[in-house]
């Protein structure tokens, strides 16, 4: 026989604040695998594949050799608190000002956010776009291997980008908040 929910209890999902994900993840309670949290709900991501690992070392060098000041600017695989129920992992983030603490950043920190998708671009090119965007991260890159190409987003604007283009592999890609290009 089924009883009626307490008052205090709701039915259906129940979803997390970005501030609990990060004090799970803080505690250790996804330190077997990689998780995501998209509007309050915990969403496993897939293990990179193929070249993730050898394109995202090489953007973050590359970066690294045109940022002046990237000590503490320059971020690899971070998590960024985008709104107060989003969580999202990018590959290379570049910050306006140095961020030497060990903690998730903030969407307003981020002058640049960089996917790399090998495997992952029709989430990285859909629903993460939307995200950042949303959140007002003013350059979104996302490194799309399979097409050989940087797809560059800027000017966020009514939760999407306002400018988009498509840069192939081995073309000046420039880098935002520098004179610096480089080429992937």
């Amino acid at each position: 026989m089924n009883q009626p929910l307490p008052s205090f209890v709701t039915e259906g999902p129940v979803g997390f604040t970005a501030a609990e994900f990060l004090r799970m993840a803080e505690g250790g309670a996804f330190d077997d695998f990689k998780v995501e949290l998209i509007a309050g709900e915990i969403q496993r991501m897939n293990p990179p594949m193929g070249g993730h690992s050898s394109r995202q070392a090489m953007v973050i060098g590359l970066l690294w050799a045109s940022v002046p000041d990237a000590a503490g600017r320059l971020h690899g695989e971070v998590g960024v608190r985008l709104d107060d129920d989003t969580v999202v992992a990018c590959d290379a983030a570049l910050l306006r000002t140095p961020v030497t603490e060990r903690r998730a950043l903030e969407a307003a920190e981020l002058l640049l956010a960089v996917k790399v998708a090998e495997t992952t671009a029709d989430r990285d090119l859909g629903l993460k776009r939307r995200l950042y965007a949303a959140a007002g991260v003013p350059n979104y890159w996302v490194l799309d291997g399979a097409r050989g190409v940087t797809h560059v987003f800027g000017s966020p604007a009514d939760g999407d980008y306002a400018t988009v283009a498509v840069v192939p592999f081995g073309e000046p890609l420039a880098v935002p908040g520098t004179d610096a290009a480089i080429r992937l």
